[in-house]
């Protein structure tokens, strides 16, 4: 047979070392490891969800109203925690700071906190930055800083507002965002996102400009390439090459919905409106995998079948022929959108269900132009669902797919009686005047009460607790688990480490065999009756495992210094060390090196 042995360094098994190791594993154990997980989770803990620090989002919360205006949205950012750690105000940079500050003074907007010189350092790079002040080279690395965070707060802060159903300061956050992209002031022209665009272009652009209603880029769209040479001449024509490819990738999208209640006609109070929003920003390429699956029919049309078979005489040959064509060409279509379904399916998330969004988008996201903005930006869009009456945010979510088609699904409950008017918006957050808004109008019925069928909101409501309920565990079947079966092994062997220090320093002291041997002999003599009767049952099975599997000799062969009788836990070398061989014939497994004559060690 073989046997499997473990060497220790010497110093590691030697008795005088004894204590001084136990009191290392229990430093490493008890004192170091708790306190670095405690650190790590301490500085964990200084963060939300989204990444912004609490204390940020404290702050942000106690500053933004229902109303605040875009002009107030740049001091609320600036008295975030993380400028104020990572670009605190310098000796070295104070006249620097001075003279870009009185550049930009004249626009400035108070805050609260303005007083703080760490925050108004943050406020003035953000003015200069909007208002397209050139900034000194000490500064130039803290404005990069700035302006690398910038758009991750404000995502933290449009969370706050979002979560408060605040229509007005969501749609200025999300103003904000544009402003520094394009880093334009509040209230700037449009045009000014234009390549090679100034105050002179934008005048002599003006001319040529119908004075109707609409956003000023869609006018410029309009114009055409050679209306807009007659009026710029003044640029060369690589600078209108520059001009019609930013026009050209500039976002222009479209608006379509369709609200209703599932399974009824018409709407009740209470009742859980579904609204499936569908966008086409068509500045994007067509997305071959498209599957619009509200006009996939399993079954053709008879009315198109009608229109197109009227010219034919029934049943006659070319009738059947003609219907027949009209029948391979709806199959062909059919299939193809079965295909094209598939191809989309393959991007389903199997545990949310999602199209792609919890595995990864369609396609790559689509980058901005923003030259002043030292980062690499890209679209985002949100779409927002708002009541014109209470000016109240009723539902929103995120484009994530990058894609030329896209559909956005809400659910809300319909109000009191009466005609109701929504708002759905769409918002990007990199482009000025690229948004868009639609109007829904929808008339709500007075309930009727029906006791043998529930209204749409109580079904919903009672299909959500019995999905709570079957998402509820029954009970976890370990004691200390966690959420894991791994962290359930790790608590064990953490636990196992400790007790097996603590009986080594239990037994060191003396305290083991004064105190706890005599507790577990009283506890063993108490229990020994029931432990008899499970031994001569399980004495059959553990015979055969014990012949058959393993030899378990090794393991009374370890733990033989540790009984009562030897009064001390002295190793094996301890044991060869005072020529005490007798332990090895006990290991048959093990080759006798002390009884061999050929050992010239051995010899007298």
């Amino acid at each position: 047979g073989t046997s499997v042995t473990i060497g220790l360094p010497s110093w590691l098994t030697n008795q005088e070392n004894e204590l001084a190791i136990l009191v290392a594993y229990f430093v490493v154990i008890i004192i170091i490891i708790p306190v670095v997980v405690g650190l790590w989770w301490r500085n964990s803990s200084k963060f939300l969800e989204d990444g912004v620090m609490q204390n940020t989002a404290y702050r942000f919360y106690r500053q933004v109203q229902e109303n605040t205006a875009t002009k107030y949205v740049p001091g609320i950012l600036a008295s975030a925690v993380e400028f104020s750690e990572c670009i605190p105000c310098r000796n070295m940079q104070a006249d620097d700071l001075s003279r870009l500050h009185r550049r930009v003074s004249e626009n400035f907007v108070k805050n609260q906190g303005d007083i703080n010189n760490d925050i108004m350092k943050c406020k003035t790079l953000m003015y200069a930055h909007l208002l397209r002040e050139a900034v000194p080279p000490s500064l130039q690395a803290d404005m990069e800083e700035v302006l690398s965070r910038v758009h991750h707060l404000l995502n933290g802060l449009l969370n706050i507002c979002m979560e408060q159903r605040f229509v007005t300061a969501t749609m200025n956050v999300i103003e904000c965002s544009q402003l520094f992209t394009q880093s334009l002031w509040f209230h700037s022209n449009q045009l000014l996102q234009l390549p090679h665009f100034d105050q002179q272009c934008i005048k002599m652009i003006n001319k040529g400009i119908a004075a109707s209603k609409g956003e000023l880029m869609d006018k410029v769209k309009e114009l055409g390439g050679p209306r807009r040479r007659e009026l710029l001449p003044n640029l060369t024509d690589e600078q209108h090459l520059d001009i019609d490819i930013f026009l050209a990738h500039f976002p222009e999208i479209e608006i379509s919905f369709d609200a209703h209640v599932e399974d009824e006609e018409d709407v009740q109070e209470g009742d859980v409106l579904n609204l499936v929003v569908k966008i086409e920003r068509k500045h994007l390429p067509d997305d071959p995998n498209w599957v619009d699956e509200d006009e996939d029919e399993d079954e053709p049309d008879d009315s198109i079948f009608d229109s197109q078979l009227s010219e034919y005489e029934p049943e006659s040959e070319e009738y059947e022929t003609r219907k027949e064509e009209l029948m391979d060409v709806w199959r062909d279509a059919y299939f193809e959108r079965q295909k094209k379904k598939r191809e989309r399916e393959k991007t389903r998330n199997p545990q949310t269900g999602e199209l792609g969004f919890a595995a990864k988008p369609l396609r790559d996201p689509v980058p901005v132009h923003a030259p002043l903005f030292p980062f690499d930006r890209y679209e985002q869009w949100m779409v927002m669902l708002v009541d014109q009456k209470t000016n109240r945010l009723v539902g929103y979510q995120k484009l994530t797919q990058n894609t030329r088609y896209e559909k956005v699904a809400l659910k809300f409950l319909a109000p009191k009686e009466g005609t109701v008017q929504y708002e759905i918006h769409c918002l990007c957050s990199a482009y000025l005047g690229a948004d868009k808004k639609v109007l829904m109008k929808k008339t709500i019925n007075k309930k009727v009460d029906n006791p043998e069928k529930k209204t749409a909101a109580e079904a919903a409501e009672d299909e959500d607790d019995e999905e709570e309920e079957e998402e509820e565990p029954e009970g976890k079947w370990y004691y200390m688990g966690g959420n894991s079966v791994g962290e359930l092994i790790l608590n064990i062997i953490a636990l196992a480490v400790a007790g097996v220090m603590l009986f080594n320093f239990l037994y060191a002291k003396g305290w083991w065999q004064k105190f706890c041997q005599p507790l577990l002999d009283w506890l063993l003599n108490i229990s020994w009756p029931l432990l008899s009767f499970v031994g001569i049952r399980l004495e059959p099975g553990w015979l055969w495992f014990s012949t058959n599997v393993y030899d378990f000799k090794h393991i009374s062969f370890m733990f033989e210094n540790l009984t009562v009788a030897n009064s001390s836990n002295a190793s094996i070398s301890t044991r060869v060390k005072f020529n005490d061989t007798s332990f090895l014939n006990s290991d048959p497994f093990k080759q006798n090196l002390f009884n061999d004559p050929d050992n010239e060690n051995l010899r007298d």
